[in-house]
């Protein structure tokens, strides 16, 4: 068996990085975790946030602030959807119909209209309809360099350009985004909603940064939420992509634990298995997949010379299989890649030593997702 080591490094310690299972070596270099050198001062922070007194009316949303707003404290910002400091009404004062009985208010008052979109496939299809005029839009948020304390992300830059090629060769349409503070990401996502996207089989968005626990990202200014670069894009605000795949990738830490792995031994692997488009009703937050390059709480690794673990394994993958396995398989095989082909070793640092890491997913496509070759119009 092979065995090559590589110099990495987390936060403050130095480590060393090996892969194994005969893969092809690599030159030596250095790696880091994508997670902000001030991980521990953010968290300090963000619990004083949430013991604040408040409302009982107030809801969780209200401890994040406005694309308009943000809370500094220090070197540290955090931005998020918030309310003004005017009183909350209650759940109980804004249901009500003004006063008025309910027996005096018209039936056509009270009844609800669906948004309705176009359906491009039956309702039993078991593959979306990738066969539009265009693959779609793909938006890639690389981020290097940060304001405030924020860690340099070198070796992004080579995940984006890799990122580019890989999804661009399956048909899509790529637009790099370089350090965009958080502002310019919610214009940019609010444009992109509003886009027709009648003639696109689908729709991807790519986020390369630093990330902390709950799901927090950061952007170049300030921390913010995840969930704000996909819910414009549910079926009802964004109509011209109901029913069709909403990918997001992300590649950030997701906390500040290390994953040691645990040992196999060789024993029999026992293989398992799952079990004319008509009008039809789905979800508003069907058809989304979420990927992130590590599971809730834990620490990615990025090589400053050769990229992420995460992204140059999904784009291995892609360049070999994308136009004939689906992506949910596509996915499977890049978290056994990344789970098994990198660890960590540091021997004078044993917090730092035989880490691992594996993505995770959440789904909830209803359908399989394919790419097959896209004819471009001369």
């Amino acid at each position: 068996m092979e065995l090559m080591e590589v110099l990495a490094i987390g936060d403050d310690a130095e480590a060393q990085q090996t892969e194994t299972n005969n893969v092809k070596p690599r030159s030596r270099s250095n790696s880091v975790v994508d997670s902000s050198s001030c991980f521990r001062k953010y968290s300090a922070v963000f619990e004083a946030r949430n013991i604040r007194n408040r409302s009982k009316s107030v809801s969780t949303t209200d401890y994040f602030m406005s694309t308009e707003q943000q809370e500094c404290t220090d070197d540290l910002c955090i931005a998020g959807p918030s309310q003004s400091n005017e009183t909350k009404k209650s759940d109980t004062t804004d249901a009500k119909a003004n006063n008025v009985p309910l027996n005096k208010i018209s039936d056509s008052a009270c009844t609800f209209k669906e948004p309705t979109a176009y359906a491009s496939v039956a309702k039993d299809a078991e593959s979306y309809n990738m066969n539009h005029k265009n693959r779609g839009m793909c938006i890639i948020f690389n981020h290097e360099k940060f304001d405030l304390s924020y860690d340099t992300r070198e070796g992004s830059a080579l995940d984006a350009k890799r990122l580019e090629k890989t999804f661009g060769d399956l048909g899509f349409d790529v637009e790099l985004c370089h350090d965009f503070t958080h502002s310019e990401i919610i214009d940019k996502i609010e444009k992109v909603s509003q886009v027709d996207h009648t003639n696109n089989d689908c729709l991807c968005v790519i986020t390369l940064t630093h990330g902390v626990q709950n799901d927090l990202i950061c952007a170049k200014d300030v921390i913010y939420k995840s969930d704000r670069l996909w819910k414009p894009f549910a079926g009802d605000k964004c109509i011209t992509l109901a029913g069709k795949p909403k990918l997001f990738f992300i590649q950030a830490c997701r906390g500040d634990e290390s994953d040691s792995g645990v040992m196999l031994s060789p024993r029999t692997l026992i293989k398992t298995e799952t079990d004319s488009v008509v009008s039809y009703a789905i979800p508003t937050h069907a058809d989304f997949l979420i990927a992130h390059s590590s599971v809730q709480g834990f620490f990615t690794w990025r090589n400053p010379s050769e990229g992420t673990w995460y992204i140059q394994c999904l784009c291995d993958i892609l360049d070999e299989h994308g136009t004939t396995m689906d992506l949910m398989n596509i996915l499977t095989l890049t978290a056994r890649k990344v789970a098994t082909e990198f660890s960590s070793v540091n021997t004078d640092n044993l917090a730092l030593h035989n880490k691992r890491q594996v993505p995770s997913v959440t789904t909830m496509l209803i359908r399989s997702v394919y790419f097959p070759p896209k004819l471009r119009n001369e």
